[in-house]
């Protein structure tokens, strides 16, 4: 695929594509399959830290040692793709950018708005399906190639959408690219807090500098010139900056984290996953779909053979924190799709 803008880097899963040309504002932009998509709600955040409190969520969740994440708030709500900071930077050195001149981005975020409901978008590599609300996307997943019916149909569930038939997918868009994102918010916290680390290092490195020509006078004849102060001071700024950073960020987590039991209205994910598990039958039933959010629990049991409904709802309304247990038939006599919501603790 060549490049939809001319000034776009395009990293897919097993190669990098440079722009056409180098003029004006350049983007990194990442595939689909390298960015995880997810919607937080966070209605006891304060709107002027929302950015701070949504940081700290993605830290939880996102499965990378070295975490990149873009963000799109609005009101309680952030959508937020997160992707390996690590292969990213590595895609950069060997392309020869230095990482941090260019500003990462999915490709979602620089494909134009949808109207509101479900479609299949053409992506870079592979399938997009997403569903628009209110002019904002509520839920993405995506797949090598066109999902087959059982797929399309359980993420309109996953997206809590009302399903009239049971249709088959619909055909693929293209999707219309723009010059800039459409999202609103810009790097993340990260990166962010390495900004600040740099300044204030500056910042030092300014007084210093005013010290010295406080006492220029007196050290106009000394051996050691302005010039080789200027290293010096560069020198010690490489050192120190990495030092600065942890630092700062270490400062910020604490500061964050004094208020992050606020945000945690329900269990987490572990906590609720190894519930689910401790009581499945010791016959080989295993969980294959899994979404958890916002106390609402939807999962899916496939057993060697047919399952029990009653069982199963008695067995999980039994369980402490486990309400409004429902099951109905997945998409086979083995399978059960179950729903709950937990209690807020």
């Amino acid at each position: 695929m060549s490049s939809p803008y001319p000034r776009f880097f395009l990293q897919y899963r097993d190669r990098i594509e440079r722009p056409a040309t180098w003029r004006g504002r350049r983007y990194w932009v990442l595939s689909r399959p390298l960015c995880a998509f997810r919607l937080f709600r966070l209605p006891n955040a304060e709107r002027g830290r929302l950015k701070d409190f949504v940081a700290l969520k993605v830290r939880e969740w996102a499965p990378y040692a070295e975490l990149g994440f873009h963000l799109h708030l609005t009101q309680d709500t952030a959508r937020v793709w997160a992707w390996d900071g690590g292969r990213v930077r590595d895609g950069m050195l060997t392309m020869g950018i230095n990482p941090g001149r260019l500003a990462v981005r999915p490709e979602g975020a620089l494909q134009a708005k949808a109207a509101d409901g479900l479609r299949l978008v053409t992506c870079m590599e592979g399938i997009e399906g997403q569903f628009w609300s209110k002019g904002e996307l509520q839920a993405s997943r995506w797949w090598p190639e066109t999902p087959s019916r059982a797929q399309w149909l359980d993420f309109q569930r996953a997206s809590g959408v009302v399903i009239d038939s049971l249709a088959d997918a619909p055909p693929a868009e293209h999707p219309v690219w723009r010059g800039r994102p459409w999202t609103n918010s810009g790097p993340g916290l990260g990166l962010s807090v390495e900004g600040r680390g740099r300044e204030a290092f500056m910042a030092g490195a300014g007084v210093l500098l005013a010290a010295y020509g406080y006492l220029g006078g007196s050290l106009a004849h000394d051996a050691i010139s302005l010039s080789a102060i200027g290293e010096r001071l560069h020198t010690a700024e490489q050192r120190s900056a990495p030092i600065i950073a942890e630092r700062n960020r270490a400062l910020a987590n604490h500061e964050f984290l004094s208020n992050f039991e606020k945000l945690n209205l329900y269990p987490s994910q572990l906590t609720v996953f190894a519930r689910v598990a401790e009581k499945l039958p010791a016959n080989g039933s295993r969980i294959t779909v899994w979404s958890y959010q916002d106390g609402d629990l939807q999962f899916t049991v496939v057993s060697p053979v047919a399952p029990d409904i009653l069982f199963y709802v008695k067995t999980y309304s039994s369980v402490e924190g486990f309400t409004d247990v429902t099951a109905d038939r997945a998409d086979s006599d083995r399978g059960l799709r179950i729903k709950l919501r937990l209690a807020k603790r």
